[in-house]
């Protein structure tokens, strides 16, 4: 007990029903108490509704009892139990929220609000890590694209890039997924 483990992968190239079917497995392989869904997707348009109601039923489904956390881009959230499984679905999107909740800022106190925001997340990985949770980490391959024209784009990437790294030199396990099939990269 005690994993971090990373998932990666293009947009519905399996990501989350993976992520799902290793956090059911800790679950029950561990007899752990609690298993969490850290949600920060936003029904913005009528594909992320869809989305949205497509994972909450995959969930209803499973059989298992997810303690859903809905988050936007503060991570004012506890998760008390020691040795819970915790289900993080998706970073990019978090990122993407962090990013707009800023955009308003000056560029200098912008980029301030947003390493603080990543620093608090990095914390908040490690401090699971000792309290024994096994943390699966979702996040879509958007580093493969050209370079943009688009400074924000090129700013989201180049956090992402950076947050990728450091959560791959922390975890245990690191998989990329590909047409629903997972390929084991750590």
């Amino acid at each position: 007990m005690g994993n971090l483990i990373f998932i990666t992968g293009g947009v519905r190239s399996g990501k989350s029903a993976f992520a799902e079917k290793l956090a059911k497995q800790y679950y029950l392989e561990n007899n752990c108490c609690t298993l969490y869904y850290i949600a920060p997707g936003v029904a913005f348009d009528q594909e992320m509704k869809k989305r949205i109601i497509r994972h909450k039923l995959d969930r209803r489904q499973s059989g298992l009892n997810w303690t859903t956390i809905e988050i936007q881009h503060r991570l004012d959230f506890k998760v008390s139990e020691p040795q819970a499984v915790i289900l993080w679905d998706c970073l990019t999107t978090w990122l993407n929220n962090v990013l707009f909740a800023t955009e308003h800022l000056a560029h200098k106190l912008r980029m301030i609000e947003i390493e603080k925001s990543i620093d608090s997340l990095k914390k908040r990985l490690l401090h699971w890590q000792e309290e024994q949770c096994s943390v699966l980490l979702v996040s879509n391959e958007v580093l493969d694209e050209q370079i943009s024209s688009l400074p924000e784009v090129n700013l989201y990437c180049s956090l992402l890039g950076r947050l990728h790294q450091w959560i791959v030199e922390q975890c245990d396990e690191a998989y990329e997924m590909d047409y629903s099939i997972s390929k084991r990269r750590k």
